[in-house]
């Protein structure tokens, strides 16, 4: 199928695909070493695999499933410790929000579970759909929205907690 020629060549997939596979292993490992291995990892996995590549979805999203395993895998049984790690990038740059919501917001994210904060960033970073998202997660399409649900009211309540901590501080 034509998304098959996405992998053909291995090396330029990994060259086009890696900044945005680290960046997914770190919205939800939070620590830049491990989200380097979780990607190494993802990589090494999905060259072994590459003929189990279908090709009915873009490879983007295969290979997102692998690093989303991969980094929930790595999460489990390990409480990771916090890390001040710069994650705007997971974020587009909005010109309403200042740099104290936009604290807030990686924050809240950071509170959130990693299937949680997986399906936010494939949602709301890589843009992906409902159906596509609940692929990479092994779920269904209906927790997929039950899930970015929740995570959208917690991130709503902490960015409106924020903003009346600053209001009462006359900011």
């Amino acid at each position: 199928m034509a998304f098959r020629l996405e992998i053909a060549d291995f090396g330029a997939f990994y060259e086009r695909t890696y900044d945005t596979a680290y960046r997914t292993a770190l919205g939800i490992v939070r620590d830049p070493a491990l989200a380097a291995d979780v990607t190494q990892d993802a990589f090494v996995s999905a060259y072994r695999h590459r003929d189990r590549f279908r090709g009915e979805a873009p490879s983007g999203a295969w290979l997102h499933r692998i690093v989303v395993n991969r980094a929930l895998s790595a999460l489990r049984g390990r409480r990771t410790p916090r890390r001040d790690v710069d994650l705007a990038p997971l974020i587009a740059p909005d010109d309403a929000a200042g740099t104290t919501s936009r604290l807030v917001l990686l924050d809240a994210l950071d509170a959130l579970p990693p299937r949680q904060r997986a399906a936010v960033i494939l949602r709301y970073y890589h843009d992906y759909d409902y159906a596509t998202i609940a692929q990479i997660l092994n779920t269904t399409s209906t927790n997929v929205g039950a899930m970015l649900s929740r995570s959208l009211g917690r991130l709503k309540d902490a960015l409106d907690s924020e903003q009346v901590a600053t209001r009462g501080r006359g900011a």
